[in-house]
């Protein structure tokens, strides 16, 4: 696939052959405001990197939802994990997105396995900063919650 990924920090932390030989596994999609990417519950397949536009993510019963912006990850541990999407996803503009299906991270894993394990590692590395970062006790100094 011939376009660059700076933009993306997860693959930005990859060295450049490692970089192209996942971008050789993306799928490239440009979608309209308000197509559902994925919905919670349903089965897992992959992740998405979304390179322009806005998402929005959410999960039934919380009565929360984040809004992603270009250059964020979706479903990243979909790529090793079996199991059911935590939450939905819904397009708020139009985006152009890049999807990693599973079989094509196995395709990966079989071809390059050293990218693959790399790519885990920076996807894990990725995972276990967001969940200290929600672990953080409050800082009461700064008086908005936030650590």
């Amino acid at each position: 696939m011939s376009t660059t990924f700076d933009e993306f920090d997860l693959l930005d932390q990859l060295g450049t052959a490692d970089r192209e030989r996942v971008a050789d596994e993306l799928e490239a999609e440009d979608l309209a405001a308000g197509v559902e990417l994925f919905r919670e519950g349903e089965a897992s397949n992959g992740a998405v990197w979304l390179g322009s536009g806005r998402v929005r993510v959410h999960r039934s019963g919380l009565g929360q939802a984040a809004e992603l912006a270009s250059g964020e990850v979706l479903g990243t541990l979909a790529l090793v994990v079996d199991g059911p999407r935590e939450a939905s996803a819904e397009t708020l503009s139009r985006v152009r997105i890049w999807r990693l299906s599973r079989s094509a991270y196995r395709r990966l894993v079989a071809a390059a396995p050293r990218t693959a394990c790399h790519l885990v590692e920076v996807i894990l590395r990725a995972y276990a900063d967001s969940v200290r970062r929600e672990l953080r006790p409050p800082n009461p100094n700064r008086g908005d919650g936030a650590a």
